[in-house]
């Protein structure tokens, strides 16, 4: 089992999955980095990390990803550098040579579950009800993603869940604005995927620096406020 009850254990001895669980518990917000091109890519990343972002995820829709997780993984061990948009075991395969922490879908795509325990990688498997969202931890998940979660029920429906399914660790995404992050918060979310309202295309493309630092600055600022409230 990959819980570790025992605080004498040493976190050496604890499963990286479980590592990866818990920084992004800590960190409660994933940067999904959308982009046309590595080298936008990898500059939002930069700009997001050092604004605070502890976590980041490069979809495999970013041309030269494995290169793109790679070189941040190199460059920031501290931060929880992850894969997504992963459709199938050979791409996963792939994030995890590129030194990916975690490996996320859109969808439930059953036979890439099992890795999560093969190769002690976080595997956040896309479902959308909680008929998949029950299978996906049947199959070993430890974590599901919830997606598209704000035009699917949103906040509320995570809420919903928490009676038959008191134990599901789940990160919304999709769609998300800052408004929308202390509802998923409140409702216990595992940590909120944040991607196209983080980083518009647009500002990405004109590398605009101090519009991309005050958005991400904000989301950050909407997490500490929900922990002080807490």
């Amino acid at each position: 089992m990959d819980s570790n009850p025992n605080p004498e254990i040493s976190e050496s001895e604890t499963s990286k999955r479980q590592k990866a669980l818990h920084q992004l518990k800590q960190s409660q917000l994933i940067a999904i980095v959308r982009s046309d091109n590595a080298e936008s890519a990898l500059w939002a990343s930069h700009l997001l990390i050092q604004c605070g972002f502890g976590a980041i995820e490069i979809p495999f829709t970013v041309p030269e990803a494995t290169d793109v997780i790679e070189s941040l993984c190199e460059e920031y061990p501290e931060a929880l550098i992850g894969a997504g948009t992963v459709l199938d075991v050979d791409t996963a395969y792939q994030a995890l040579s590129a030194g990916a922490e975690f490996i996320v879908s859109p969808a439930l795509i059953e036979e890439m579950i099992p890795m999560g325990e093969t190769e002690d990688i976080l595997i956040l498997p896309g479902s959308l009800t909680p008929t998949e969202m029950h299978r996906a931890t049947q199959l070993g998940a430890l974590a599901v993603k919830f997606f598209p979660a704000q035009c699917s029920g949103g906040a509320e429906f995570l809420s919903a869940l928490r009676g038959p399914f008191p134990q599901l660790q789940v990160v919304p995404t999709g769609g998300i604005l800052q408004e929308h992050v202390p509802g998923y918060l409140k409702a216990d979310a595992l940590a909120v995927g944040v991607g196209g309202p983080l980083l518009p295309k647009a500002l990405v493309a004109k590398r605009d620096e101090a519009a991309i630092r005050e958005l991400a600055v904000a989301y950050l600022k909407t997490v500490e406020a929900c922990h002080v409230a807490q």
